[in-house]
């Protein structure tokens, strides 16, 4: 204990130095409330972000239909007052305030809703967070179709032409896939209604011979033409007068393609926000309408200040519907990657409160004897992601022994040493009703060893050095470099970590220009399809090139389960393992009353999950999930509305795993 004291010391001291040179805190005055940010925010556009950084500031500028309640994290009424929910649960009816207003004094309508949801799916704005809205009528043509179309009706007719050419008679199993994966087959065809192409794509190793190639001509042509015609529809309909639209001013109708159990979670999330179609529709407002000065938000606080590299300054709005239960009336952002100096900005009171992730690990033993320490497990899991485009990482042989070489347990007991759990699959544990799958993953370095030998490297000879990516940060680096020790001393390999800036970084994932890449993800809604739909091929969010058939047949069976329940046969048959998966079906079908139909689906849509989940870490892994975080920070006693347990509907408590705290609920009590 004296010597972590001792280290706390030592840190405060050197640290207090770095405060001094980065921050300005006494020149400007302080913040009512004041927390660190681990990076800087790459926008604050809330359909364009794809960050916790910028979602922690989007949160207190904007505001969605609904909010996460700060004691339950429960959705709450936000910018709609009240909503009907239709009995199958796929048509939603919000009313909106009345009072609701935008920060330049513009009434907030139904029809900013509309609009943002529309910009969100526009193609040409290319924003990553599309999909996850893509359980409304029409969001996935708008979004994807023309796309998918232009590329079946053009160069897949053309490379499928070729193809036939070059193997008149039979066409190889290698050269099959080879061409399915070079033209994305899969993403182009995915949720295609016809069941022969379905069949042929799922096919493990297709010889095809010259009759199946001229059907499969024919079958790819019609299917574009059905997406071109589904996307001009769409284009036509989609926030206009179908999907998402307008009846008057203050009432918004949303029309679901099936029963989705966390909507109204995804109505408080940032890529749900309004937007003023005036700003962002003005002169050059397209990159800029968020910017100081420019920005209209309607959300709890108004931007004041935004200096790169120093802070962002927050002000209590005005214009708020709900600004009376606002209690504070400034809040500044720091963006801080350097732990240490975050750690000093709270110890020497610059900051009320350090987030998860922002202080030395090191110090962690110190740090959880302190009154003003909290820690709870979290929705958040650490993993690194592998560019399967780039060879030998195309190789799941490869990718498999990476993931068998890593010492999880070691990592998470003598690294972190914060309680965290290695992650032997990608799901965080906790949620309800669901159960991962049984481990695939684990340490076995004989069974990592002969993969690598099978595909060519033995004793890692051959194998080219790579790197490990990773985003600024201390604690980010120290794991990379314990992960390229790691494969480097019982694989043999040649690893370097390496560092990037964090919108630098996320640009290197985002183009795939990266063998190996450090990665995060926290829970945008308590369920477990915030963790799986990522890895749909050509997801926004996936940025690993990798992709499956199974897999997202998987996925989107459980956005549909009644569709599943109808015809669930073609792929209960492309499953290696479906008896728990059958089980699950047949009391679906058995249940009786609505209610338990209901209930039974759910528990169904859960067991597909679970599938898919199990597909991607036995025949894909374009992963290396490492640990599951916990939450864990400080937070000044006088700070009040901050809850790290949450309230129940049965009277009971569980902890916060995701770390929200809004701001709309933060009270500092000036009498402690």
């Amino acid at each position: 204990m004296l010597r972590s004291a001792v280290a706390a010391l030592l840190v405060l001291l050197a640290g207090l130095f770095l405060v001094g040179l980065t921050f300005s805190v006494s020149a400007r005055g302080r913040a009512e409330f004041s927390f660190v940010n681990n990076a800087e925010p790459k926008t604050l556009d809330p359909t364009m972000m794809t960050g916790e950084p910028e979602g922690r500031v989007a949160e207190a500028l904007f505001e969605g239909l609904t909010r996460l309640d700060a004691k339950t994290l429960e959705p709450a009424p936000g910018s709609a007052e009240r909503w009907e929910i239709s009995n199958e649960g796929k048509r939603y009816v919000f009313h909106l305030r009345e009072n609701a207003r935008w920060s330049d004094g513009h009434p907030l309508r139904a029809q900013d809703f509309s609009y943002a949801w529309r910009r969100l799916q526009d193609p040409k704005q290319g924003a990553e967070y599309a999909y996850i809205l893509h359980m409304v009528v029409g969001a996935e043509a708008f979004n994807t179709y023309a796309a998918q179309a232009d590329a079946l009706l053009g160069p897949v007719t053309k490379a499928l032409a070729e193809l036939a050419r070059a193997h008149p008679n039979s066409v190889p199993a290698a050269a099959f896939h080879a061409f399915s994966e070079k033209q994305q087959l899969f993403a182009a065809t995915k949720g295609t209604p016809d069941a022969w192409l379905q069949a042929l794509l799922a096919e493990q190793r297709p010889t095809p011979d010259a009759p199946t190639l001229a059907r499969l001509a024919t079958a790819l042509t019609q299917e574009g033409q059905r997406r071109r015609r589904e996307a001009e529809q769409a284009a036509a309909h989609f926030g206009i007068d179908r999907g998402v639209y307008a009846t008057d001013d203050h009432t918004l109708v949303v029309e679901l393609t099936a029963p989705t159990p966390y909507f109204l979670e995804l109505t408080a999330f940032h890529a749900s926000y309004p937007v003023p179609r005036w700003a962002v529709e003005a002169k050059g407002g397209q990159d800029t309408w968020f910017l100081p000065r420019k920005i209209v938000s309607n959300g709890a606080f108004r931007l004041a200040e935004w200096n790169v590299g120093d802070r962002i300054r927050l002000l209590r709005s005005d214009t708020y519907w709900g600004r009376a239960d606002v209690k504070l009336s400034s809040a500044d952002v720091f963006p801080v990657d350097n732990q240490t100096a975050a750690l000093n900005l709270y110890l020497s009171g610059a900051v009320d409160w350090l987030p998860s992730n922002s202080y030395p690990v090191d110090l962690a033993d110190y740090l959880r004897n302190r009154p003003d320490y909290y820690h709870a497990p979290a929705l958040i899991v650490y993993y690194y992601r592998i560019n399967c485009t780039r060879k030998p990482f195309d190789d799941l042989r490869v990718r498999k022994a990476l993931n068998l070489a890593i010492d999880r347990e070691q990592i998470a007991k003598e690294v972190l040493n914060l309680g965290q759990i290695p992650a032997f699959h990608l799901v965080p544990p906790g949620l309800r009703d669901y159960r991962a799958p049984d481990a695939s993953l684990r340490y076995d370095l004989g069974e990592a060893r002969r993969l690598l030998k099978e595909a060519g490297f033995a004793n890692g000879r051959d194998f080219p050095a790579f790197g490990i990516l990773y985003n600024t940060l201390e604690s980010h680096k120290k794991l990379a470099e314990v992960l390229a020790d790691q494969l480097h001393r019982t694989l043999g390999l040649k690893v370097s970590a390496y560092n990037q800036e964090w919108q630098a970084y996320q640009e290197s994932v985002r183009s795939l220009n990266y063998d190996v890449a450090r990665a995060g993800w926290v829970g945008d809604y308590e369920d477990p399809n915030t963790f799986l739909d990522l890895w749909v091929t050509n997801a926004g969010n996936n940025e690993t090139g990798w992709g499956d058939p199974l897999y997202d047949r998987l996925i989107r069976a459980a956005a549909h389960v009644d569709t599943f329940i109808e015809a669930p046969q073609a792929l209960l048959a492309a499953l290696p393992h479906a008896e728990l998966l059958q089980a699950a079906l047949a009391r679906t079908r058995a249940a009786v009353t609505s209610e338990q139909r209901l209930r039974e689906a759910a528990l169904l849509r859960l067991e597909l999950l679970r599938s898919a989940e199990t597909q991607l870490l036995d025949s894909g892994l374009p992963i290396i999930p490492l640990y599951f975080y916990v939450v864990s920070g400080l937070v000044k006693p006088n700070v009040k509305g901050f809850y790290t347990k949450l309230s129940q509907a049965d009277g009971s408590t569980r902890p916060n795993p995701r770390d929200i705290h809004p701001l709309r609920e933060i009270v500092i009590d000036a009498n402690h």
